[in-house]
């Protein structure tokens, strides 16, 4: 029962073992809740990006708050809709076939009229896409653009806007959907792994199975229908075995395997396909006078080569993935950071058709000295709390009973195991504190499981060493 209940727990939290398998089909939004917590932010591999060398230095802790975050970019079909939403409104146009706001001059974003390889055109009154890559991600989409489409899916959910058109100020207040924070994006493409921290979502192995990454072998690079962008739809590293049949790609393969390349949040496609905007700008030195509580990047961006500064951007792409023979590569790690100046060898003017964007929004949660509750607390039960959290060798947990009753007190780890009982019996009214010595156990997320006759309760803590 009690392992039930923590597998349930999980789910709910968006916490799992094994990354869920995601759809063929392309849905209207699919999102992953992901907890609160603290993790060390940068590289912790040395890799040194030498077009903007230790940009991921210094190491430091920070705190994230709970959020959803979708599960995979945002796909032509859903940038599609938006397009013809907003411009039935009146609220953007078409130039020179590139979409701005009305009477605005911020790039939404380019149009297949532009350049073949984006592949939403315009016919006069419709937006529609216009080859095979309805559940691909957007390409050809511009920050400004990112964010309004932000905007215009919290309208659509009831949700409060979070940005303003005019200055692009992003209010973290408000509940709508927004770009993740370069801190948030990060912490949820390492899936809670921290012990140790990984290269890539999935862990360190270069697997080309895993994420659309150049030379992947995927049936959208395929030699006879070489056809850029080479996306593939989102979540198609799933893996299962992909069929031409389903996906009706341009190559002649008639199936291709794919591994699963989730992480362990079940979020895809956090390493390649698209380079992934961020809602901070990109700032060279902002590691070491980063905030530690919830960073939401500098106020202004770092100025770039072609005297301009830029928007962030994160996990790599299908054009320059991953580490391959020189050190010029590593795109992919989940630890990377690029500004959108650097998106190939004629930067500043190479084409944006490997650059997209997935939603995040802020999670409503109750939390108390640092960690995520689940339960509802009956009349026998005060208050629980366990402190200090995040913790090194050990942490104590405090509850108060009003009355006299049975209480089971145990930790679990991430994998929903029930690695230590600090009580199993009748306890009398009032203060308990019992303290977990957890020297012997790895750093992690771990919980404590709290039953009473009357209750259940789970917390969740950061075990760092």
């Amino acid at each position: 029962m009690k392992n039930l209940f923590i597998l349930v727990y999980f789910m709910l939290m968006g916490i799992v073992t094994s990354a869920q398998k995601y759809s063929k089909t392309n849905p209207a939004l699919a999102e992953v809740m992901i907890h609160g917590g603290v993790f060390e932010m940068g590289d912790h591999y040395n890799f040194v990006d030498p077009n903007h060398p230790s940009d991921e230095f210094p190491l430091h802790y920070v705190k994230v708050n709970a959020l959803y975050m979708a599960a995979t970019e945002t796909t032509n079909d859903q940038f599609c809709t938006y397009l013809n939403d907003v411009y039935s409104k009146g609220l953007i146009e078409v130039r020179s076939n590139t979409v701005y706001a009305k009477g605005g001059n911020d790039i939404y974003c380019y149009l297949n009229k532009y350049a073949y390889y984006y592949s939403i055109s315009f016919n006069g009154s419709t937006f529609v896409v216009s080859d095979f890559r309805g559940s691909h991600p957007v390409v050809g989409v511009m920050w400004y653009g990112a964010a309004a489409y932000c905007n215009w899916l919290s309208t659509t959910k009831s949700m409060e806007e979070c940005y303003n058109l005019t200055t692009w100020i992003c209010d973290f207040n408000k509940n709508g959907y927004r770009l993740p924070t370069e801190a948030e994006w990060e912490y949820a493409g390492r899936g809670g792994q921290y012990s140790p921290y990984y290269n890539y979502p999935w862990g360190n192995d270069q697997d080309v199975k895993k994420a659309n990454w150049p030379d992947s072998g995927d049936p959208y690079e395929s030699k006879d229908t070489m056809l850029y962008p080479l996306t593939t739809p989102v979540g198609f590293y799933n893996g299962e075995l992909q069929l031409k049949s389903v996906f009706n790609w341009p190559g002649t393969a008639t199936s291709y395997q794919t591994v699963n390349g989730a992480n362990a949040y079940g979020l895809y496609d956090m390493a390649g396909n698209v380079w992934e905007y961020v809602n901070d700008w990109y700032g060279n030195n902002y590691y070491s006078s980063s905030p530690v509580d919830n960073p939401k990047g500098p106020t202004s961006g770092f100025i770039m080569p072609d005297g301009k500064a830029y928007r962030g951007m994160r996990g790599g792409n299908w054009y320059n993935g991953y580490i391959l023979t020189t050190v010029n590569d590593g795109h992919s790690r989940v630890s990377n950071r690029n500004p959108c100046y650097y998106r190939g060898p004629q930067d500043p003017n190479h084409p944006w058709y490997h650059i997209g964007f997935r939603v995040a929004r802020n999670a409503d949660t109750t939390s108390s000295s640092g960690i995520d509750k689940s339960g509802i607390l009956s009349p026998d039960i005060f208050h629980i709390q366990n402190y200090p959290n995040p913790f090194q060798n050990n942490t104590t947990i405090q509850f108060e009973l009003k009355e006299i009753t049975f209480v089971k007190l145990s930790i679990y780890n991430i994998c929903g195991q029930e690695v230590s009982i600090l009580v199993n019996e009748k306890l009398n009214e009032g203060i308990h504190n019992y303290k977990w010595n957890s020297e012997q156990f790895q750093s992690g997320i771990y919980f404590f499981h709290f039953q009473t006759d009357k209750n259940e309760f789970t917390g969740k803590m950061i075990l760092i060493k």
